[in-house]
């Protein structure tokens, strides 16, 4: 965790004067991140992982000056004494940015829903020219890979326990890559993604969104990416009666939630017929992705768990297919 005299050390490169105050910020699980109080005002102070290398940084800080250029809410870099946006103490890379004000999401709030899908779709538009992408990972949601994760639990599951959730697992995931093929998907608009949208990643000034934060994950992707994310993380609805607390996901979408955030993005930004389609098949996969990866990294858990945990995935997958095309479409 990062200490108050790390943080002063940091800001000894900066022209920020005296550091009244730091604490700790509650958010932000991979790297360190902290408030500092200084001559100049609040401060945002960030210690990168050591596996974060110079090379990924300045790609992130490039990124960050274009969407600025192009008048974007993203998080200011603040330049050191050398004009430099990142500096080097004790082996460790540091930044800083200028303090945004703002609230966090709030679903209750249909401007805070609407509010992440324009701003989602406005993001898309103006990083479609970005003409200097990182490389490119792999694809994060392709049907296919579900067929991948189950068969290595079944290569796992030398008792059995297991098989019959699997194997429904297994027949789901063909039929899922038949609807939405690794060709069809790489044919979907691609282009920078965030990567990581998630409730903690929007700030918000009243009802308009203030900033989009935190991206590390930034990767060429089907744009579809970050709105399906955004459905799944920001538009949960109730979980129903005798929900099991051991699976990845609180509950299905909320469809009224989901219709905000994705009338609001299609206004900007309006999906192809194939995203349309494609759209409630990634969102399925979401699902059942995360609750397969779930079981691989509880290896000692007992069946049972696992089983709670893979039929959560088949409530949602059930669920989609009766509550999906009202306001998605697709299937």
């Amino acid at each position: 965790m990062l200490t108050r005299s790390e943080i002063e050390r940091a800001l000894t490169a900066y022209d920020v004067g005296q550091v009244h105050s730091t604490r700790i910020a509650t958010h932000g699980l991979v790297n360190e991140t902290a408030f500092a109080e200084t001559a100049i005002g609040l401060v945002v102070v960030r210690r990168n992982q050591r596996r974060l290398g110079k090379a990924s940084i300045s790609e992130r800080h490039r990124l960050l000056n274009y969407l600025k250029a192009h008048g974007f809410p993203a998080p200011r870099l603040i330049a050191n004494c050398n004009s430099e946006t990142m500096t080097e103490i004790g082996g460790r890379l540091f930044e800083v940015f200028a303090y945004i004000e703002g609230d966090d999401f709030n679903p209750e709030r249909p401007n805070h829903l609407r509010g992440v899908g324009r701003i989602l779709a406005t993001y898309h538009r103006v990083i479609a020219e970005y003409s200097e992408p990182p490389e490119r990972d792999p694809p994060r949601y392709p049907p296919s890979m579900l067929n991948r994760l189950t068969e290595r639990l079944l290569e796992r599951d030398v008792m059995g326990e297991l098989t019959e959730p699997l194997f429904w697992y297994d027949q789901r995931g063909a039929k899922l890559s038949r609807l939405l093929t690794d060709q069809v998907y790489n044919s979907l608009p691609q282009l920078l993604i965030h990567g990581d949208i998630h409730k903690d990643n929007f700030l918000f000034r009243g009802d308009a969104v203030s900033a989009l934060l935190d991206f590390d994950q930034i990767t060429t992707d089907a744009r579809l990416v970050d709105l399906a994310d955004a459905l799944v993380g920001l538009a949960p609805g109730k979980s129903p009666e005798g929900w099991s607390p051991w699976g990845v996901y609180d509950g299905p979408l909320d469809p009224e939630r989901a219709r905000l955030i994705l009338s609001a993005y299609e206004e900007t930004a309006p999906l192809t017929m194939a995203e349309r389609n494609a759209l409630p098949v990634m969102i399925e996969t979401i699902w059942l992705q995360g609750n397969l990866r779930r079981v691989l990294v509880t290896s000692d858990a007992e069946p049972d768990y696992h089983i709670e945990v893979l039929n959560q995935g088949r409530w949602l997958s059930g669920w989609l297919a009766d509550h999906g095309a009202t306001f998605l479409g697709g299937r």
